[in-house]
């Protein structure tokens, strides 16, 4: 074989390798279409909400299910990891259990849809092991929040936030939290853990070492806030207004979450003077201590600089002379 058509032979030969490689790679990153048993629960799941046909107009039998609004796939299995319709304005008389055969779920929002004072299914949630974030805030879901949830694990987010007809007895605050040792959010606010005594502090402070974001307004907590709590130094949100049961005074360590931007205690029966170094925090950017008579406040002289965005103490007593330093407060 002559030097010239070796050359045209082995150009031939890569030309062929290459083509195939590129056929192959695009093979393999080709996303693959939805699960047909995936398909089959969303399409359950739209028939359970009244009046869709314009919110879901893309949850269409025999269409792929990885394209319908709020739903997201894995690309190599073609299960559903995310389904978000929160802010949908869905309306629903129940929570179909159709959702509970989505179990490669990681992501689920339900939040701001009316599910008509309906409970929670006491079965099924224990199936969305993989699940990270849950959130059902402002649902109109009533009753007992069902075990299940307690049981996954992966948890970061849990959201149930303004559902004022939940609550949790049996089981009780402390079980609920017992394995939820990975999550970061956690937002119940409206929901009645007051079963819990006094003891909610300690629970939280054993169960989410690592909790960022504490929102428990209106949750009928009582008691004085247990020094274990101080132990929770990655918190920046803290919300506990509106819980009229707790006493005593307000801890000093707040002021050693380095990170704490938010701090609301409002409608609370704290007494006492608030110490002077949670106010002049460098990561506060909020601190509402309103309507609460016993709490008194001494302002002290803020140095330039300083970040509060808001300082609410409507109802509090102011213990001293206002400084002029209070004009520092330039945000």
């Amino acid at each position: 074989m002559t030097p010239t058509k070796q050359h045209h032979l082995h150009a031939l030969l890569l030309l062929l390798i290459c083509s195939y490689s590129i056929d192959a790679a695009a093979k393999h990153n080709a996303a693959v279409p939805c699960h047909p048993d995936q398909a089959s629960s969303l399409l359950q799941l739209k028939q359970s909400f009244i009046d869709v046909d314009a919110s879901l107009a893309s949850w269409r039998a025999g269409s792929d299910c990885c394209h319908w609004e709020g739903v997201a796939c894995d690309v190599s299995s073609g299960r559903v990891v995310s389904l978000d319709l929160g802010g949908y304005n869905l309306v629903s008389r129940r929570l179909d259990p159709a959702i509970f055969n989505l179990t490669s779920l990681r992501n689920l929002s339900l939040a701001y849809n009316d599910f008509g004072a309906a409970n929670l299914p006491s079965y099924g949630f224990e199936h969305l092991t993989n699940i990270i974030h849950l959130n059902f805030s402002l649902t109109n879901f009533f009753g007992q929040i069902p075990i299940g949830i307690a049981r996954l694990k992966n948890l970061v987010t849990l959201d149930f936030s303004d559902n004022y007809g939940l609550y949790m007895q049996e089981p009780n605050f402390q079980t609920f939290m017992a394995n939820l040792s990975y999550l970061r959010e956690l937002r119940l606010d409206g929901v009645d853990i007051s079963t819990s005594g006094s003891n909610w502090s300690i629970v939280l402070a054993d169960s989410v070492p690592q909790l960022q974001i504490l929102s428990l307004f209106l949750c009928g907590m009582s008691g004085p806030i247990h020094h274990s709590f101080s132990r929770l130094r990655s918190l920046t949100i803290i919300d506990l207004g509106n819980n009229w049961g707790l006493t005593g005074k307000v801890p000093d360590f707040f002021a050693e979450f380095s990170s704490l931007r938010i701090l609301d205690i409002s409608g609370c029966s704290f007494r006492g003077q608030i110490p002077t170094k949670i106010i002049l925090m460098k990561s506060l950017r909020v601190l509402d201590l309103s309507r609460s008579p016993n709490i008194s406040v001494c302002l002290p002289d803020f140095p330039l600089g300083n970040d509060l965005e808001t300082l609410n103490l409507a109802g509090t007593t102011v213990s001293c002379d206002i400084q002029p330093s209070l004009t520092n407060l330039k945000s």
